[in-house]
Parts: C-alpha cells; sequence; structure tokens
C-alpha cells in the first residue's frame, strides 16, 4: 500500500503558546481520525488567544486533501487538549460520512 495514503503530510500553523506535546498530540488525533481514507496531506492550525475573558481561548482546525477535495473540522474549548479532543472527533464524524456517500 502507498505510504503517503497511510501517512499523510501533516503541516502546522500555530499561534500562541502551543508546545511540541500539543503539536505531537494533534498529529496524532488527526492520523488517527484520518486512518484509512487515503488523505494526501493535512495542514493543521493550533491557537491559543492569551485573554482570560474568553469561555474558549484554544482553537484546533484541520484541514485535509480527500480526493482532490478539503476535508475540514474545528474546535473551540477551554484548553487546547479538549479543543484537539473534539476536533479529532469532529474529523472522524466528517471523514465516515465522505466514505459513506
Amino acid at each position: 500500500m502507498n505510504a503517503t495514503l497511510e501517512r499523510p503530510e501533516v503541516r502546522f500553523l500555530t499561534s500562541g503558546k502551543v508546545t511540541d506535546a500539543q503539536r505531537t498530540e494533534a498529529e496524532r488525533a488527526v492520523r488517527a481520525a484520518l486512518d484509512g481514507t487515503g488523505a494526501a496531506s493535512v495542514q493543521v492550525t493550533l491557537s491559543i488567544v492569551a485573554d482570560p475573558a474568553l469561555p474558549r481561548p484554544a482553537l484546533a482546525r484541520a484541514v485535509a486533501e480527500l480526493d482532490g477535495q478539503q476535508l475540514r473540522a474545528q474546535a473551540a474549548a477551554p484548553t487546547l487538549e479538549e479543543a484537539i479532543g473534539l476536533l479529532r472527533h469532529r474529523l472522524a464524524v466528517r471523514a465516515s460520512y465522505r466514505r459513506a456517500g
């Protein structure tokens, strides 16, 4: 099987205090959500806004290229770990709809 189909290229954009551990967690989550989809590449954006007044200052977003089309998902949460978990779920759901359709 083609290695690209198994392990899509994952690129990151980050803003705020995003750690290497959070990037690694996001990469694992995205790869797990897209497992078996044939995604060629994924752009992941992780952002933390340093504003204590915001209820959900952490954002995780992914845009995957599947068969020449884009599959998008995003999530905001109080912590980046929560946002990444929500992103994984939403991306997996969208990917499953694509496979079924």
